[in-house]
């Protein structure tokens, strides 16, 4: 009988040990594979674009008549304007009034300007010729607005974005009566990528993708971290 029980033992054993060493591997594998995270969302992904999509859309544009066009835009604009710069905006009130705003002006300051415009009042009237708002335009805020500052800007321009969520400010409480209209103004490294990429996101989703997806290109102000047509 010893002798019988004693090799049904060893194997019993035996089996155990290569058992406990198969869990204690798909354990280690399982502990591992949680730990890896997923590849992070593109700016466009998060707004509703497939990489793909924008990509395929980058491609098939004619970036040589699109910087014309906003060159265009910003000469007429900014024809009496001896030094230029972003933020750079024109403000349009009541009997067709306008003024200027060089750079990025606190809450107040806007705010003025704006409460002047609404009953057709400027302090300082502005000279140039910048062109009137447009169906391609992006707005933000009441399309029909009797008050309209349009904004020469560059995604990565830090005025720019310090100067942004004071004019989302200006416009969500303004009981709809502003409407604020974002133009292209390149001056950075990346900046005319990052439009071209906007500009997309405006074609393939809309008007309020567009803005939202300006918010995170905000957000890549140090974009050398990573390759920039990664992150878009």
């Amino acid at each position: 009988m010893d002798n019988d029980t004693k090799p049904k033992q060893q194997i019993s054993t035996a089996s155990a040990i290569i058992v406990a060493g198969f869990l204690i591997m798909v354990g280690i594998i399982l502990t591992k594979t949680s730990n890896v995270k997923p590849a992070p969302k593109t700016l466009s992904e998060q707004v509703g674009v497939s990489k793909a999509d924008l990509d395929a859309c980058i491609k098939s544009t004619d970036t040589t008549a699109l910087n014309n066009s906003i060159n265009d835009s910003v000469d007429k604009a900014m024809v009496n304007v001896s030094q230029r710069g972003t933020p750079y905006s024109v403000v349009i009130g009541i009997n067709d009034v306008k003024t200027e705003i060089l750079g990025a002006e606190s809450y107040d300051n806007v705010k003025k300007i704006v409460n002047d415009a609404l009953i057709g009042k400027v302090t300082k009237a502005y000279t140039g010729n910048v062109p009137p708002p447009t169906a391609s335009d992006h707005i933000y805020g009441n399309p029909n607005a009797p008050v309209t500052i349009i904004e020469y800007a560059d995604f990565e321009c830090p005025y720019c974005k310090q100067f942004h969520p004071i004019l989302k400010q200006i416009v969500d409480e303004s009981n709809n009566n502003v409407r604020w209209i974002y133009r292209h103004f390149p001056i950075h490294q990346h900046s005319f990528e990052e439009l071209v990429a906007a500009e997309c996101v405006a074609k393939l989703k809309g008007n309020d993708a567009f803005w939202k997806y300006g918010d995170l290109l905000f957000g890549l102000l140090n974009p050398e971290q990573n390759s920039i047509s990664n992150q878009l």
